[in-house]
């Protein structure tokens, strides 16, 4: 995941049709709603559930995908195709690898300057 933007501005702004302020509020709503999503998913692991671990990891993707947050959409796909091959070998790496992936994204977050995004257009 070394070479996936953790968001990809030009994509999100895209699906906004340019409206960084609606882009910002999503991102946000994104943000708040990750430990939900991460609480399902390990839930998901622990029970050994992988056709919850697949639509849970799904929702999650598209909801970040859906954003730009390409970081952790890629790291929720992983673990999709883990539910969905029944097989929950590697879906502890495949969480830890998506733990990363939140965390780089929400100091992401917490760093980002809009004014300079907005400039971007």
């Amino acid at each position: 995941m070394d070479n996936v933007p953790v968001i990809d501005f030009d994509e999100a702004l895209g699906r906004t049709m340019g409206d960084l302020d609606f882009l910002k509020m999503m991102l946000e709503e994104l943000q708040k709603s990750i430990p939900e999503f991460m609480a399902r998913l390990l839930k998901d692991h622990e029970n050994r559930d992988m056709g919850a671990l697949d639509k849970d990891a799904h929702q999650f993707k598209g909801a970040a995908a859906n954003l730009g947050a390409k970081g952790i959409a890629a790291a929720a796909l992983k673990l999709e195709k883990i539910g969905k091959s029944g097989n929950p070998d590697g879906s502890g790496q495949a969480i830890n690898e998506l733990n990363q992936a939140v965390e780089v994204f929400d100091r992401h977050m917490n760093q980002l300057d809009w004014e300079s995004i907005g400039t971007r257009q």
